[in-house]
């Protein structure tokens, strides 16, 4: 059976025709294609054989290859663009389609939580999916229809690719799949309209022609390096749910947005207000290569030529140069410090988007550290959304807004804001940092999820969900030198863990001797990329070695922890309101041997000496490394679950050799000595900035 393309050859070039304006004469009809960005001619064979012949590859576009449903040809693999290569040659390790689609994960069977992770790149949380570095949506925007990403990557090829099903394998160009019934029906069921395109529905009957959308260059933007765009003529532009990223031409301002398939763009472009004009014709492009940003008192420009190196002057044409900074500013870009750059004759630089400049930046530290803040970074007032952890993108004018982190809902509306200042400082940080209590709490209040399960301890197996709050407690061993599971701790803040005093205070007890872990499941191998340093141990100053009444510690982090996206912590005795029962049922939960959460039940003893006893039911029993976990008992008008105490040692019945027990002591939160002294420690542990 033949290609569909070659057996409509006549209607193909019609199509074209019409599509691209017109043919040269220089292309031979029926035989030759000509390539609308500069008019040079290919052979008809080579027109949607998944290899680019064409300067933009218009002869592989989904605007030219997309056939119907019912040309598709059984034995071949069709690529997202409409290309048909032979079936043999999807999923060989080989990018044959000009898309790569035959070789996506999601064609060639990728383990589906691999996928998942792929996708969520660097964002926190677990069902989160990665635009572009800061920028996160819900993992639930994938693949609706609906634009998220500024990047539109959320609707994209790399995303959205589908595996044909029987009766349903037309793929929209970004690997969607389309019913039959939808194809050709005057309405685009296609966010790049690819099921309405002509060579899909030229035959149809009662169909009307809609050309192929396109969204150009406008007069203050220009496409960068990164967009891959067409080109018709003069004309750079690209099709919908394409993705560009533009540039201002009188200013590095950049930013992403995505073609529609009306032809208009998804969002406005951010104004573009550039610097000052620069009137200096030999730092402007006038008289040599544009280094707007020349300061002669803060950068040095070498010159390499055949005898050596020298300090040279602007203008700089038609040579090769280093650049240095003084006053310990940093060189942009970074990637070109140290390293020779050529300005050619014409007075441009061979290196593209090459802005030469030395300046300050600000910390991604200082923007990170707040335990209840999470930083979105933007590429000036509007501009793109950049890495905060990546230093050298905090130039000054780099804007941050703050959300509430997970685990945290917002007490109001006011905007949570900063500023890279041209000195390297961020404006208003400090402020926002002291008053952090005033825009975000804690969602202790949210009601736990009792319905998934995983392997079993001694007690009921336990989702991760159900003990969220949950962290290991690791202590460098002084013989082996190696870090050591010890007790179990409750973080009260994301930064802060509430345990045993008992498991932090010895002779070798030294915050570097301590290591923490993240919640969830606890392994057996020690992974340090997970492992968070500890700034600081606090014992509660009432504790007794003697007789380890109030056996209270604290751990304070160096860093903040971060929680999955559906994890919550748990609530103290004293944020939900004055009804509390220390006497009926309660639960403890940690870790069996081989590292699985689990939760034992029992019931509460009358509290005595800042102590209460807790009897498990039979079958259970609490173990030496159940130390410092939390006891969790109903609390508060509305039942909500509470952490009253902390497990503290054995003193029931039990297996004494393995120091495991059904009856043990906690020590009580409930104390207002010590819930003023937990309140305050959290208080003189807000790490501001200067």
């Amino acid at each position: 059976m033949s290609h569909p393309l070659l057996r409509f050859e006549g209607v193909l070039l019609a199509l074209m025709f019409i599509l691209f304006l017109e043919l040269s004469d220089g292309c031979e009809e029926d035989e030759e294609f000509e390539c609308p960005e500069d008019g040079r001619c290919i052979p008809i064979d080579g027109l949607c054989d998944a290899k680019p012949d064409c300067l933009y590859a218009s002869d592989e576009s989904f605007t030219v290859c997309k056939v119907h449903l019912s040309d598709m040809m059984a034995d071949k693999y069709h690529c997202a663009t409409g290309a048909a290569i032979p079936g043999r040659l999807a999923c060989n390790g080989i990018v044959d389609c000009s898309d790569g689609s035959d070789e996506l994960p999601q064609v060639c069977g990728s383990d589906p939580h691999k996928l998942e992770e792929r996708f969520r790149g660097n964002c926190t949380g677990y069902k989160d999916l990665e635009c572009l570095p800061g920028e996160c949506v819900p993992h639930s925007a994938k693949c609706d229809n609906v634009i998220d990403c500024s990047n539109g990557r959320d609707e994209s090829l790399e995303i959205c690719m589908q595996t044909c099903e029987e009766n349903k394998c037309f793929q929209c160009a970004n690997g969607v799949l389309l019913d039959s019934k939808d194809l050709c029906d005057n309405k685009m069921d296609c966010l790049d309209g690819s099921d309405e395109l002509s060579n899909v529905c030229g035959n149809a009957i009662n169909w009307k022609e809609v050309p192929p959308a396109a969204c150009h260059e406008t007069l203050a933007h220009r496409f960068t390096n990164k967009t891959v765009f067409q080109r018709r003529k003069a004309l750079r532009f690209v099709y919908a749910n394409q993705a560009a990223e533009v540039q201002c031409w009188n200013s590095d301002r950049k930013s992403w947005n995505v073609c529609m398939n009306n032809g208009s763009w998804h969002h406005d472009f951010p104004p573009c207000i550039g610097k000052p004009v620069n009137r200096n014709p030999d730092t402007n492009g006038t008289n040599g290569c544009p280094i707007n940003w020349y300061n002669n008192e803060t950068m040095i420009i070498i010159n390499w030529n055949d005898n050596g190196e020298s300090i040279a002057l602007p203008p700089i044409r038609n040579s090769r140069v280093t650049f240095r900074c003084l006053e310990d500013l940093t060189f942009l870009p970074y990637e070109f410090k140290d390293k020779p750059v050529t300005c050619q004759a014409n007075k441009t630089w061979i290196e593209m988007d090459f802005h030469p400049r030395c300046t300050n930046l600000c910390s991604p530290e200082h923007i990170s550290e707040m335990y209840s803040l999470t930083p979105r970074c933007y590429n000036g007032d509007n501009g793109s959304p950049i890495n905060c952890q990546d230093k050298y993108s905090l130039v000054p004018n780099t804007q941050v807004k703050f959300e509430c982190a997970s685990g945290f809902i917002h007490k109001t509306s006011d905007p949570m804001r900063v500023k890279c200042t041209e000195d390297g400082e961020w404006e208003g940080l400090r402020d926002l940092c002291e008053k952090q209590e005033r825009h975000c709490n804690y969602e202790c209040n949210h009601r736990l999820n009792y319905s998934e399960v995983s392997m079993s301890k001694g007690g009921d197996a336990t989702d991760s969900l159900q003990a969220s709050w949950l962290v290991p407690i690791y202590k460098r061993n002084s013989t082996t030198t190696r870090h050591e599971f010890v007790c179990t701790g409750n973080l009260i803040r994301l930064d802060i863990v509430l345990t045993a005093a008992h498991c932090l205070d010895d002779r070798n007890s030294r915050p570097e001797n301590f290591l923490v872990g993240p919640t969830g499941n606890r392994s057996a191998s020690i992974d340090p990329k997970y492992l968070h340093r500890v700034r600081n141990l606090e014992v509660y100053g009432a504790y007794s070695k003697i007789n380890h009444i109030y056996d209270v510690g604290i751990v304070v982090l160096e860093r903040r922890m971060d929680f999955k996206q559906d994890q919550r912590i748990v609530c103290l005795p004293y944020n939900v309101g004055s009804h509390l029962d220390l006497i009926g049922d309660a639960m403890v939960s940690s870790w069996n041997s081989d590292g699985y959460l689990s939760t034992v039940y029992g019931r509460l003893s009358e509290p005595r000496n800042g102590d209460l006893n807790v009897v498990l039911h039979d079958g259970y029993t609490l173990c030496k490394g159940d130390s410092g976990s939390g006891v969790i008992t109903t609390c508060g008008l509305d039942n909500h679950k509470c952490l009253v105490a902390v497990v503290s040692r054995n003193v029931g019945s039990g297996d004494h050799g393995t120091f495991c027990s059904n009856n043990v002591t906690a020590a009580t939160l409930i104390s207002p000595h010590l819930q003023d002294y937990i309140q305050q420690l959290i208080r003189n542990n807000i790490n501001c900035p200067e």
